[in-house]
Order: structure tokens, then C-alpha cells, then sequence
């Protein structure tokens, strides 16, 4: 939903007003017999220097008419979105509720650009966690970093929550074809006792690694099911607690905690206050596709994002790809009254 400013503006008005003419009755089959160009029209090409690949978005199937997309473009300049825009790059703190900068894109900043909160330049923590999480991942794939009797470790198990855990399932399922063939994968968040018994039960405490994912290493559910982990992991290792330095990890900033828990603070990979949980698997929130497809393909996975948040910045809004499927998600949700959004490939 958009904020009470924007749906008080002469544009949100006429948007209402070309909704109840002409979008009410807005048929699709009757748009494509009139115009035989129209998936021509309402489509666009994302050029991947990255990669030198294209990807091509197809808006041409939504309930939209030029006039549709005017209207939308002149609510998103209502809301100020441009400069809203502008002043999250430049780490300014616009997440109001919280008093924060919404920085995820320093996470992706594989192209050099200079980012600073509060004057101060993120980008060798943020450098200096991408190495770290490189060493590691390599180190897991390649067998150099073993479990407590020498094995290969080969299963591993994300216990975390939201972002923490969407992220990293989401990304690791899309790239599978890139994954390591040895290599397990399980994802538990559920406070439910059957998801982390159903995870330990497919595993060999010789050969899991566990991540911890939890910012404060406080979140409920996370914290719950990680206890589990380490109980069945000592009960099966004969109480073995020096052990737990190789087979768990912290995705963390709160460093007590993880001490306490019994993991090596060389194993903790932080992240800083500005990055949003449902942003945050660009960051070391992101160890486990890491691990499991490679750190070059994780490496490669930014700087694709690095390319599209250069569109969305260089665009203007009638071309600019997410600015478009970000308003067409308002219209929807506003105006049709749907709750749920599908992009399919």
C-alpha cells in the first residue's frame, strides 16, 4: 500500500478516475486483437553487462493501457519515489520506523561505487566479509576445513528465520544446477520440533556444518531450534563441546552471545543494522548458497544485482523496470483489491 500523501494527490485521483472508467472493464484478449504490437510495447530488455546476458520483462499481460502507465508513473513522482530513491543510495536514513539507512545495495557493490553512512565508508566491512565468507566456503567445498574426526563436512543445515531463511531457500532452489554434487542442503525455521528432527535425522554429526542465522542470535524460533542442534550434536559426539568450533557457525553481530553458545569468533560473519532482514541474503546471510554452489557463482549473483540496481538508478520511471512492477503491485493491491503477486518465468 502506498502512504497517505500519495493517495491524497491530484495524480492518485486520476488514477482512481481512469480505474473506474476504464479499468473496471479492462479486457485482455479484446487489448491484444487491437493492437497486434502490444507485447512489443509494454515490454523491456535488461542488458546484464555482468554476464553480457538479456533478460526480458513482459508487463504486456497486465491490466494496462498507455494512458494506465502515465497515470502510475505520475503517482510514483506524487510520492517523491526519485528521491526516495536517491537518498537510500547515498545511505540516508529513510527507513523512518526505525531511524536506519536501507543499505542492501552496499552488500552488491561490485562495481566500486562509493557508499557511506553517516560519512563513513561500508565498503571494507563489507569487502572484508565477502573475503571472509569466500575462505570459508572454499575451505567447506574443498574438504580443508574438516569436521572433528577428519571428514569431509557435506551436509549443511541454515537454522534461521524470515529473511534469514526465505532468501537462501529461494536462491539455492532457482540455482541448483550450479550446487555442489556432494553437497546436502536443509533450511529449518519452523518452531515446530518435526522440522529440525527430520533434518538431523538425514544427518551424520561427523560430516554437518550449522549455521546459526540470527542477527542478535536472540530471535526465538532460531535460538530453539539451534539449541535442539547442539544437543543431538553433543549427545552423538559423547559431550565432545571443543568439537562445536568446527561444525557450527554464526551469521551474526552479537558476538557474547556467540561465545556463549560454545562457536569460535573466527567463525561468526557479521552484517550491519542497515541491512533488512527480507534483504538480507546478499549479505553473509547468504553463506549457505555460497557454500553450495561456489563462491564465484554467489560472487557473480551480486553483480548481477549490481547491474539492475544500475538500471533502477540511471532509468526513467516509464522504462525503469522494478519502479514498473513495483507500481503495477500498488495498482493491483489497491485497486483490485489482490493480495497476491505471481512472476513466472
Amino acid at each position: 500500500m502506498v502512504g497517505v500523501k500519495a493517495t491524497e494527490s491530484p495524480a492518485w485521483k486520476a488514477l482512481e478516475q481512469h480505474h473506474a472508467t476504464v479499468g473496471k472493464n479492462f479486457v485482455l484478449k479484446d487489448e491484444f486483437a487491437k493492437d497486434p504490437k502490444r507485447a512489443e510495447k509494454y515490454s523491456h530488455t535488461f542488458q546484464n553487462k555482468a554476464d553480457n546476458s538479456e533478460i526480458y520483462f513482459d508487463f504486456s499481460k497486465n491490466f494496462l493501457s498507455e494512458e494506465t502507465v502515465s497515470k502510475l508513473v505520475d503517482v510514483a513522482k506524487a510520492a517523491d519515489i526519485e528521491k526516495l530513491r536517491d537518498q537510500m543510495v547515498k545511505g540516508e536514513k529513510i527507513n523512518s520506523t526505525e531511524g536506519r539507512a536501507v543499505y542492501h545495495m552496499a552488500l552488491r557493490n561490485t562495481g566500486g561505487r562509493k557508499m557511506e553512512v553517516d560519512g563513513k565508508d561500508v565498503m571494507p566491512k563489507v569487502n572484508g566479509t565477502l573475503e571472509q565468507m569466500k575462505k570459508f566456503s572454499e575451505a567447506v567445498r574443498s574438504g580443508e576445513h574438516k569436521g572433528y574426526t577428519g571428514k569431509k563436512l557435506t551436509t549443511i543445515i541454515n537454522i534461521g528465520i524470515g529473511g534469514s531463511d526465505l532468501g537462501p531457500v529461494m536462491v539455492t532452489e532457482a540455482l541448483k544446477h550450479y550446487g555442489k554434487d556432494d553437497m546436502t542442503l536443509h533450511f529449518v525455521s519452523n518452531i515446530d520440533g518435526t522440522h529440525i528432527k527430520e533434518a538431523l535425522k538425514a544427518s551424520d554429526p561427523e560430516t554437518t556444518l550449522f549455521l546459526i542465522a540470527s542477527k542478535t542470535f536472540t530471535t526465538a524460533e532460531t535460538s530453539q531450534n539451534a539449541a535442539t542442534a547442539k544437543k543431538w550434536f553433543l549427545s552423538k559426539t559423547g559431550d565432545n563441546r571443543d568439537a562445536i568450533a568446527k561444525h557450527f557457525v554464526a551469521l551474526s553481530t552479537n558476538k557474547e552471545k556467540v561465545q556463549e553458545f560454545g562457536i569460535d569468533p573466527a567463525n561468526m560473519f557479521e552484517f550491519e543494522n542497515w541491512v533488512g532482514g527480507r534483504y538480507s541474503v546478499w549479505s553473509a546471510i547468504g553463506l549457505s548458497i555460497a557454500i553450495y554452489i561456489g563462491f564465484q557463482n554467489f560472487h557473480d549473483f551480486l553483480a548481477g544485482a549490481y547491474e539492475m540496481d544500475e538500471h533502477f538508478l540511471n532509468t526513467p520511471i516509464e522504462k525503469n523496470i522494478p519502479m514498473l512492477g513495483g507500481l503495477l503491485s500498488v495498482y493491483y493491491s489497491d485497486f483490485y483489491g489482490a493480495q497476491t503477486h505471481l512472476v513466472s518465468p
